[in-house]
């Protein structure tokens, strides 16, 4: 190793570690055909409701989307039977497909590992609501690598009443909790490519901007404020590498705002990179740990 030779990882995680977009897509497709079933919706009657709500709490990942949305509002009069009815099968429909499609990229899981043997500590610096950031490192099963996860206030919870109990009570026994050495929630308004929240990691975990790297797929966010911070900047173009019918289902399910936020035109670069990847371990190869 180096004099020089970078100490720090911060990767920024949807579609920089697993493909959001593969999984997103397949897992609302699955619960929106439960629901139509479940419920004698049309299916373009559900997904515009849905859609007005992940508008409204800025995500496509709303985990009370079925408590929120207009089109169940009578159905939801009573609870318990919306419950079981409605929302049990639509949750069930949602994970089965999360299970199957959320993975990490090749590379990942073995290229972290590797990292942190050497001695190389790991941040992950997400927009993600930091519920949903964390859970899906969680499923991931790479929680265990990340010193700390810094992702944007989570969503609020809806009203008591129309929120299972057995999710409240999971809540306060930390079932929700992964394995990432911290968790640290960062106002919205630090959303990228606004460079404070890589700033104020930078700062709380008393890092040198020198010695780190960031890699991430937006390079209009992620490229954007590695150099506001002077830190060595990774771009994962493989993360913009998402195929058209997939963008044409995911703009079916999600809100326009949040869609052209979280995730890459292909090959857009409006500023050019230091470094670019076309698999995750390429990192290994760049000479920089």
């Amino acid at each position: 190793m180096t004099a020089h030779a970078k100490k720090v990882l911060i990767a920024d995680a949807d579609n920089t570690l697993y493909s959001w977009v593969d999984y997103i897509v397949p897992s609302l497709e699955a619960m929106v055909e439960t629901l139509s079933r479940a419920t004698g919706f049309g299916r373009d009657d559900i997904a515009s409701s849905m859609r007005k709500v992940f508008e409204k709490f800025n995500t496509n990942e709303y985990a009370f989307v079925l408590q929120e949305a207009e089109i169940f509002a009578d159905l939801r009069r009573d609870f318990a039977g919306f419950q079981e009815r409605v929302i049990n099968p639509a949750r069930y429909a949602f994970n089965r497909a999360r299970e199957r499609y959320l993975q990490p990229y090749p590379g990942v899981v073995k290229t972290l590992r590797q990292l942190v043997n050497r001695g190389i500590k790991i941040f992950v610096l997400s927009d993600a609501p930091s519920f949903s950031a964390e859970q899906r490192l969680k499923r991931l099963g790479i929680a265990p690598f990340v010193s700390a996860l810094y992702a944007l206030k989570t969503y609020p919870l809806p009203r008591s009443t129309h929120l299972d109990q057995a999710i409240l009570n999971r809540m306060k026994v930390g079932y929700y909790r992964s394995q990432v050495g911290k968790l640290v929630e960062m106002d919205h308004a630090f959303e990228k490519p606004n460079p404070e929240g890589l700033g104020q990691l930078l700062r709380r975990e008393r890092l040198r901007p020198e010695r780190a790297v960031l890699v991430g797929d937006n390079a209009k966010k992620d490229i954007v404020v590695a150099r506001a911070c002077a830190v060595t900047d990774v771009w994962a173009r493989y993360g913009t590498l998402i195929a058209p019918e997939m963008r044409q289902k995911l703009s079916y399910y999600s809100a326009p705002s949040v869609q052209r936020r979280n995730v890459s035109a292909e090959g857009e670069v409006r500023v050019v990179p230091t470094h670019a990847i076309d698999r995750f371990d390429q990192l290994l190869d760049l000479g920089l740990f």
